[in-house]
C-alpha cells in the first residue's frame, strides 16, 4: 500500500512538471493532491561558487508547505532576471519523509576584475563600456558580452562603419574561481558611405529608376536623419536580382547584372558600380494557354493582356498568370497553378509564352473559423468577411476580405488558408489574425503660423467597446474609434472627445457622437471667438465609393473680448448665440490612401439649415462643394487639383450671416500667400470680416527627394464675396469680390501621425490691403 502511495505523489509530481497544459488535465481529472516540500537544496554548476543563502533569497519555495507549479517556475525566472546566473532549473528528488526534495541548480556568473578594450578609436571606450553595459564588477558571460557585441556593431553601423567585428575573450583569474579578465577587441574597418550608385552599359532604362527598387540607398543631405546611404554588404546579393527583375519587367528578358564595384573616394565614401548588360528588347510573338479544360481559352483569354509585336514584360506576364489564376479561383476552383514558361528566340528578340495550368478542385466553404483574436470581437472580423458558409470558395473574395480585416490595424498579422474537412469538396476558411496595440497615449508641442505653439495630449483607441467597458470594465474589442484630445496654447484651448460605430445596429451604418468646446483668438486682434457644443453623425455607405452622411449640430458660440478700437461692424458681433442645425453631406471618395494619396478623386457636397424647424437663435443655409483629384506621374511624382466653392445666406429672423458662419480665405490650407483669413472683405482696420461666398482653387506638384520627404510647388487662388447676386446696402468693404492668388515652393515631411508642412508662397494678384510681400507658412496635419 505505502508503494501505491509513493507513485500517486510521484505521478502528481509529473503532471505539475509537464506545465500549465497538463496541470489543468489533472486538476479536471480530479487528479491526488500536490505533495509537501520536504526540503530546498541549491546546487551550483560549473566553476562559479555560488552562494545558497542567496539563491534561497531568491525563490519562495519552502520546506513545510505544498509544492506549487507557479511558484516554482516563478522563482526560475527570477533567478534567471536577477543577472547572476546563466543558467537556473529546478529538479524534483525523492523526499526523506516521503514527499519531495526542490533541487535548485544555478550556474553562476563570474564577476569581472579587469576589462580591457582595443581598438575603438571612433566610439571611445567609455561608449563601448557604455553600450555593453559592463564595467569592472559586474557578473558576465558570452551571452551577456555577445548580446552587447550586438549593441556596439548596431551603433558603428549607423556611424558607417559596415564591416565592424567585435571579439571578446575571458580568463579565469587564477586563484579566484568567480573572477575573470575580460578583453574586447574592436575591429572597426573602413568607413563607408555610400556616395553614388551607377550603371555601367544601360541605354534605355533611367538609371534613377534602378535605383528606386534597390534596398541600399545613396547618401543625401539628410541621411543623418534617414540613415539613407549606410553600406550594407548584405543587401548587395538582393539588390542586383531586383536590378535585374526591373529591367525584365521593362521587356529586357536577358538583362544581365555584373557584381558590383567598389572605388572610394576619400577616406569614407564609396561610389558602388554595377555592369550591366541589357540585351534587346524583347517583343511578344504570341501566347497560348495549356492545360486548360473547364472553361474555354476565349473566356480565359479576357484576362490576358499583351498584343503580338507588343513589348514582353515580365511584370505584365506574371500579372496575365494572376489573371488566369483569378478566374478559376472566383469560381471556387482552388489552387488553381499558373505558370508562365517564356521561350526566348534570340536571333528575332521575340518571346513566347505558354500558361502551364494546373486546375484545382471545386470547393464549397462549410465554416468559417477565426483564430488569434484574443480581444476583438468575432462579429466584428466576421462583418468584414465577403463570403459565407455554403459559398463556393471565392479566391478573389477571400482575399478582399483578407485585405478589410489588414485595413482594419488591429492586426499585425492577418492569412487565410481552405483546411480540408470530411467532406468532399467541403472546406472550413480559416482566418488567423495577431492583436497588436490599438491603442496610442500622445503628448507634444505642436506649431503652425496660425496658432503659433500648441501642446497637446491625445487618447487613441482604434479598437474600442463602449458597452463593454460598461459593463464588463472591458474597453476594447468592439472595433469602434474613441478619441480625447486636449490642446493648450497662447491663442487656442480645445477639448475634444469623438466616439464612432462603424455598424450601427450591426448594419453598414456609422453612428459619430461629437463633443467639444474650443477657445480661439487667432481668427482676429479684435475678439475672441468661443464654441461649445456637440454633433451626431449617422453615415451610410453605398456603392463602391459614396456615403451620405445625416448631421445634427448644437452650438454655443460666443464672440467676447472685443477690442474697443474694432470697427463697428466686429463690435456689432459680439455676444452669445446658440445655433442648432442638420446637414446633408454626399460624399464620393476614390483615393488610394486616405493620408497623403497619389491617385484617385475626393468630392464632397453638402447643404447646411440652421434654425428654422432645429431652433436656436440663428436661421442661416448654405451650401458648400469641395473637390480634389490626383494624378501619378512618374517615379513617385504626383499632380494634385483641390478647389472649393461655399454660400451662406440669412433668412427668418436673422438680419444678417454672423460672422462665426461666414467664409474666409488665406492661410496655410488655402491662399497660402496670405496672411490667416485676410483674403476677402476687411474693415477700415484691416480686419477680416468674411463672406457669404468664395471660391477656391489650386495645383499642387510634389515630387520624391528621400525616405518620407517630398519637394512641392504650387498655385492658390481665392476670392470672397459679401453678396455675390446683389448689391450689399452697407458700404462695401476693401478686398470684396477680388480674386487673391500667389504661387510657392515648399518641403513635407511624411512623419506618419506627425506631417509637417513647410510652405513660401508669393503673391500674384491681391486687393491694397494685403501688399505684396511673400509669406511664410508652417503647417502641422494633412490637406484634404
Amino acid at each position: 500500500m505505502e508503494m501505491w502511495k509513493k507513485i500517486v505523489r510521484w505521478v502528481a509530481a509529473a503532471v505539475v512538471c509537464l506545465g500549465p497544459a497538463a496541470g489543468a488535465r489533472g486538476a479536471e481529472a480530479g487528479g491526488a493532491e500536490l505533495p509537501m516540500v520536504d526540503e530546498v537544496r541549491v546546487e551550483a554548476m560549473g566553476r562559479v561558487p555560488v552562494s545558497a543563502e542567496q539563491v534561497l533569497g531568491l525563490v519562495s519555495a519552502r520546506a513545510g508547505k505544498r509544492m506549487d507549479r507557479a511558484e516554482m517556475s516563478g522563482d526560475v525566472r527570477r533567478l534567471q532576471e536577477s543577472g547572476m546566473y546563466s543558467y537556473a532549473e529546478v529538479r524534483l528528488e525523492e523526499g526523506v519523509t516521503g514527499g519531495v526534495t526542490l533541487l535548485y541548480r544555478v550556474r553562476g556568473r563570474p564577476v569581472i576584475r579587469k576589462l580591457r578594450i582595443d581598438g575603438a578609436d571612433y566610439l571611445g571606450n567609455p561608449k563601448v563600456r557604455e553600450l555593453m553595459e559592463i564595467r569592472s564588477g559586474s557578473r558576465v558571460d558570452d551571452s551577456v558580452l555577445g548580446k552587447g557585441a550586438e549593441a556596439v556593431k548596431a551603433r558603428y553601423r549607423k556611424s558607417y562603419y559596415p564591416n565592424v567585428e567585435v571579439e571578446w575573450t575571458l580568463t579565469p583569474v587564477e586563484g579566484d574561481a568567480g573572477r575573470v579578465d575580460v578583453e574586447i577587441a574592436v575591429k572597426e574597418g573602413r568607413r563607408a558611405v555610400v556616395r553614388k550608385i551607377r550603371f555601367k552599359g544601360v541605354k534605355h532604362v533611367k538609371e534613377g529608376a534602378l535605383r528606386d527598387v534597390m534596398m541600399q540607398k545613396e547618401s543625401t543631405w539628410l541621411s543623418w536623419i534617414t540613415n539613407d546611404g549606410m553600406f550594407e554588404p548584405g543587401l548587395l546579393p538582393g539588390d542586383r536580382e531586383l536590378v535585374r527583375k526591373a529591367l525584365m519587367d521593362r521587356g529586357y528578358l536577358g538583362a544581365r547584372v555584373g557584381e558590383p564595384e567598389f572605388e572610394y573616394v576619400g577616406k569614407k565614401k564609396m561610389d558602388i558600380t554595377y555592369t550591366v548588360e541589357e540585351g534587346p528588347l524583347y517583343k511578344l510573338a504570341g501566347w497560348t494557354l495549356e492545360g486548360e479544360t473547364l472553361f474555354g481559352a476565349e473566356e480565359l483569354s479576357k484576362g490576358v493582356t499583351g498584343k503580338e509585336g507588343g513589348v514582353a514584360g515580365m511584370e505584365e506576364i506574371r500579372e496575365n498568370a494572376q489573371n488566369i489564376r483569378d478566374h478559376y479561383g472566383s469560381r471556387g476552383y482552388i489552387r488553381t497553378g499558373v505558370t508562365p514558361k517564356v521561350e526566348l528566340d534570340t536571333n528575332a528578340a521575340t518571346a513566347t509564352v505558354t500558361y502551364e495550368i494546373e486546375e484545382g478542385t471545386l470547393a464549397y466553404i462549410r465554416n468559417i473559423d477565426i483564430r488569434g483574436n484574443t480581444r476583438t470581437k468575432d462579429k466584428v472580423i466576421r462583418r468584414e468577411i465577403a463570403v459565407a458558409p455554403g459559398d463556393v470558395y471565392n479566391e478573389k473574395r477571400v482575399r478582399t476580405s483578407e485585405n478589410r480585416v489588414r485595413n482594419l490595424n488591429y492586426f499585425s498579422y492577418v492569412g487565410t488558408y481552405p483546411e480540408p474537412t470530411e467532406e468532399e469538396g467541403q472546406y472550413d476558411l480559416v482566418m488567423e489574425v495577431e492583436e497588436q496595440q490599438t491603442g496610442m497615449l500622445t503628448f507634444g508641442v505642436g506649431f503652425s503660423s496660425v496658432d503659433n505653439v500648441v501642446g497637446y495630449a491625445e487618447l487613441r483607441q482604434g479598437n474600442f467597446d463602449l458597452l463593454g467597458g460598461l459593463t464588463k470594465w472591458r474597453w476594447t474589442g468592439g472595433g469602434q474609434k474613441f478619441n480625447v484630445r486636449g490642446q493648450l496654447g497662447d491663442r487656442r484651448s480645445d477639448v475634444e472627445v469623438s466616439w464612432t460605430e462603424p455598424w450601427f445596429l450591426d448594419k453598414r451604418l456609422s453612428l459619430g457622437v461629437d463633443l467639444f468646446r474650443r477657445e480661439a483668438s487667432y481668427y482676429s486682434d479684435d475678439y475672441d471667438q468661443t464654441t461649445t457644443g456637440g454633433a451626431v453623425t449617422l453615415g451610410h455607405a453605398f456603392f463602391p465609393y459614396n456615403r451620405l452622411n445625416w448631421t445634427y449640430g448644437l452650438e454655443d458660440i460666443k464672440i467676447s473680448d472685443v477690442s474697443e478700437h474694432a470697427s463697428q461692424r466686429i463690435k456689432d458681433e459680439e455676444g452669445g448665440r446658440l445655433k442648432s442645425y442638420g446637414q446633408l453631406e454626399l460624399v464620393r471618395d476614390t483615393r488610394d490612401r486616405v493620408f497623403l494619396p497619389t491617385r484617385g478623386f475626393r468630392g464632397s457636397v453638402a447643404a447646411t439649415l440652421a434654425g428654422g424647424p432645429f431652433g436656436g437663435e440663428t436661421d442661416t443655409y448654405g451650401f458648400n462643394v469641395r473637390v480634389a483629384q490626383h494624378f501619378p506621374l512618374w517615379f513617385g511624382h504626383v499632380l494634385s487639383f483641390r478647389g472649393a466653392g461655399a454660400t451662406v445666406e440669412e433668412y427668418g429672423d436673422s438680419t444678417r450671416v454672423p460672422i462665426f458662419d461666414r467664409t474666409f480665405m488665406g492661410g496655410p490650407r488655402t491662399v497660402r500667400a496670405f496672411k490667416y483669413h485676410k483674403v476677402g472683405p476687411k474693415d477700415e482696420n484691416k480686419e477680416a470680416l468674411g463672406g457669404r461666398s468664395s471660391a477656391y482653387a489650386s495645383a499642387e506638384y510634389t515630387f520624391p527627394i528621400v525616405k518620407m520627404i517630398r519637394g512641392a510647388v504650387f498655385y492658390d487662388g481665392g476670392i470672397v464675396w459679401q453678396k455675390i447676386f446683389e448689391k450689399d446696402e452697407e458700404e462695401p468693404a476693401v478686398g470684396d469680390g477680388v480674386w487673391c492668388d500667389g504661387y510657392g515652393i515648399g518641403i513635407r515631411f511624411d512623419i506618419p501621425q506627425f506631417p509637417i508642412q513647410l510652405d513660401y508662397a508669393w503673391p500674384i494678384d491681391s486687393d491694397d490691403m494685403l501688399g505684396t510681400h511673400g509669406r511664410f507658412s508652417f503647417n502641422i496635419g494633412y490637406t484634404y
